[in-house]
């Protein structure tokens, strides 16, 4: 056998000095196949030097690809792993072995593996490379995005022999480039414009950012093709000064950055803005500028309003000293900054008396501990807090309490740093005396309407329930469990009809007495109470400051006596009616009966004066012949 080895061995050397120095492993193989061919003990050894060939290279192949990042993998068919490299394996959480003739379903998951074998169908079918991105979980849940490219191993039929993948992990990558993107749209839509120009006379320009003709006029290519330059865009009369800011921040050795002081740029269309610039310095290993990148922004308006906010500051101190009400500034240790005139008129201090002074002087302890929970917390809580209204009493220069109400909210400088609270203080007392008086009245209002007769609700302008009277609760019902005039509605209307009539009446009537300023006039409706039974209500109503008085009136025993009363007036009516009829039927027979009489003493009366006549021809003519 070694002998065998020995001739091979021999003659691939001298076959290899003949033609070069040394073949290939692949040339070697070749070589081994023709010796093969010769049979006995060369060819069996033949044949073994080529396992151990193809095994060594098996071995280097696995070794290679178990030692790159990238997935490695190939498919015997669209659903089955064939061969598979350590870094796809150590992704899914498994052994090489494990993965290997398996199916993709028992691998990942259904969803996720219906997704693969339909690209993996595609590339079997179709016998051509695919290149497509895919979100896999790897082994501890994470979903990864994945660069997968197959490659189809084509036979000498044409058949797809098996299907080569190769993946790389681009989550990360596509991250970045999606930050990248981010942060490109929100340059370009944001006012501020990128650039970047060479440390050379005029700083020709290199990059500017898409938005750079809205602030110049002048695209990124006219700068780019040097149609303009940067330096032509400086206001003449500012040119010098800021050429002058770049040379001196440049001879700074240890510089990496500065701030342009605001100077001014003409416009392609000759407008004047005003820009503040950000200077980024680079420099080569040698220490020498190369380029300058940065951020220029157009502060024309905040110039415009920062001129506004000196007049508004002013206007602030004319209405802060002719304020009736205290305006006020604490530092963050709660001791007073400022004070406006109107100090003196509530509390007796003249402002400066108190500038300086701590808060807590000027409150008994009581109130004092209160306002300074309020002050902590609105401190602690300073990135959502908006603003505080309290009332409380505060000592005036008397030592006496005076009712006060605050407002306050919290002081920022123009960095954004917390200094402390201002905020406004207005003398209550008057409004106090009122209050208590309207209390009391109200308290009185209570005590009469709790004997009255008749139900008594109040609403306020929201609508919300606020008060009913001891009637109210005997006939209607429970007013708090109708929290709104919305619920009531529903509850004592609970036919749909007859509700959607009785609101579209009662906001009219609403309306009609807010306008004219009147009472609501009364009205009948059938309200149904708490024990289900329907009672006929005459509402009514009136307003008293923002809140409404509404008066319910049962009046369903009187609607029922007027409904008997005109039951009884229809049936008297029809008997009237019936009698009426008999009279006329009577009248009309003795109306005959009386034409007949009338009839015979006529025809008497003929008849009698016919015989007076006839008599007096009698008499006659015994006379002539007497």
């Amino acid at each position: 056998m070694e002998a065998a080895t020995d001739l091979i061995t021999e003659k691939i050397n001298s076959a290899a000095l003949e033609e070069k120095e040394l073949y290939t492993e692949e040339e070697t193989a070749k070589i081994y196949g023709e010796l093969i061919k010769e049979g006995g003990l060369i060819g069996i050894v033949a044949q073994n030097l080529v396992v151990q060939l193809e095994r060594k290279r098996s071995e280097e192949q696995t070794l290679l690809l178990d030692n790159i990042e990238h997935h490695i993998w190939y498919l015997t068919d669209k659903e089955t792993y064939g061969v598979v490299n350590k870094a796809h394996a150590k992704f899914l959480g498994l052994e090489k072995e494990e993965l290997e003739e398996k199916d993709l379903y028992d691998i990942i998951g259904v969803e996720e593996a219906d997704i693969c074998i339909a690209n993996n169908r595609e590339v079997f079918e179709k016998k051509k490379q695919s290149h497509i991105e895919e979100w896999i979980k790897n082994v501890r849940g994470e979903t990864r995005l994945l660069s997968i490219t197959r490659t189809p191993k084509i036979d000498e039929n044409g058949n797809v022999e098996y299907v080569i993948c190769a993946a790389e992990d681009i989550t990360e990558r596509k991250k970045a480039e999606e930050k990248i993107k981010e942060a490109d749209i929100i340059i370009n839509k944001s006012p501020a414009v990128a650039f970047t120009w060479k440390n050379e006379e005029g700083w020709p320009v290199k990059y500017f950012s898409e938005n750079v003709k809205k602030l110049f006029g002048y695209s990124s290519e006219d700068f780019l093709s040097r149609k303009i330059s940067y330096a032509e865009c400086i206001y003449p009369d500012d040119l010098e000064r800021v050429e002058q800011e770049i040379a001196d921040f440049s001879e700074e050795e240890e510089r990496d950055e500065f701030v342009h002081k605001p100077y001014r740029i003409l416009t392609k269309d000759n407008n004047v803005k005003i820009v503040k610039n950000w200077i980024f310095i680079v420099r080569d290993f040698e220490g020498k500028i190369t380029h300058y990148k940065g951020i220029i922004e157009d502060i024309t308006e905040r110039k415009r309003v920062d001129e506004a906010l000196l007049k508004s500051e002013e206007k602030f101190r004319l209405l802060a000293e002719n304020s009736v009400d205290c305006i006020w500034m604490l530092d963050k240790k709660l001791k007073f900054t400022y004070l406006s005139p109107s100090t003196e008129r509530i509390l007796g201090y003249k402002p400066e008396q108190m500038i300086g002074t701590n808060l807590s002087s000027h409150f008994k302890k009581k109130e004092f501990l209160k306002i300074g929970a309020l002050a902590a917390n609105a401190i602690k809580n300073y990135e959502t807090f908006t603003h505080y209204t309290f009332e409380t009493k505060m000592l005036n220069s008397k030592n006496d309490e005076v009712d006060i109400e605050i407002t306050s909210r919290l002081l920022f400088n123009n960095q954004g740093k917390l200094i402390g609270l201002q905020g406004l203080t207005r003398d209550i007392t008057e409004r106090k005396q009122a209050e208590e008086v309207l209390r009391e009245s109200e308290e009185k209002f209570r005590k009469l309407t709790e004997h009255l007769p008749v139900a008594i609700a109040v609403v306020d302008k929201n609508e919300k329930t606020e008060y009913a009277n001891r009637k109210y609760f005997e006939t209607i019902g429970n007013i708090y469990e109708t929290p709104n005039l919305a619920d009531w509605f529903l509850c004592v209307y609970p036919d749909e009809e007859y509700r959607k009539y009785v609101i579209e009446k009662w906001y009219v009537d609403i309306e009609k007495s807010i306008k004219e300023g009147k009472e609501v006039e009364p009205f009948e409706y059938n309200i149904t109470c708490k024990d289900g039974k329907v009672k006929v209500m005459e509402i009514s109503g009136t307003w008293i400051g923002d809140k409404f008085v509404t008066i319910f009136n049962d009046v369903t025993e009187r609607v029922h006596a007027e409904a008997e009363l005109q039951k009884l007036n229809e049936k008297l009516e029809q008997r009237v009616n019936e009698r009426t009829a008999e009279l006329e039927k009577q009248n009309e027979d003795l109306e005959s009966m009386n034409k007949a009489f009338v009839g015979r003493e006529i025809r008497m009366i003929e008849l009698k004066g016919i015989i007076k006549d006839l008599e007096e021809q009698i008499a006659s003519v015994e006379n002539e012949g007497e």
